[in-house]
């Protein structure tokens, strides 16, 4: 190769160096970006791996309680047993207001009867 050659050959690569580091550049940037992606990408698997546990767990919570149907129809049993104790205490404070009221007149009738005796 000449040396007039040379000086032509020798810019052109100069500047396919020049090209050649910038794309290693770019690489190692992309590069970069790739293993910072696939960093996200792992703790996104992990929450994701944890969040599927946590459901997992809350349905098994859930198959444990009642269902509403079910908590429903307690609901009115006990009301409706509620409503018997109230009507049957009703009919029981009736009675007494009555038994009390014959013998507040058992008792009167008795001390007529001793008034009347001992008079």
């Amino acid at each position: 190769m000449t040396l007039e050659e040379s000086r032509e050959v020798i810019p052109m690569m100069e500047n396919m160096i020049n090209q050649i580091e910038e794309q290693q550049g770019i690489m190692a940037e992309m590069y970069q970006e790739l293993v910072q992606r696939d960093g996200q990408l792992i703790l996104l698997q992990e929450q994701n791996q944890k969040l599927q546990e946590l459901n997992d767990e809350l349905q098994e919570q859930l198959k444990i309680l009642p269902s509403i149907e079910e908590l429903l129809d307690f609901l009115e049993k006990k009301d409706g047993e509620i409503q018997t104790l109230k009507d049957e205490n009703q009919l029981w404070k009736e009675l007494s207001e009555k038994l009390n009221n014959e013998s507040r007149l058992l008792q009167r009738q008795n001390e007529e009867l001793l008034k009347f005796r001992n008079g």
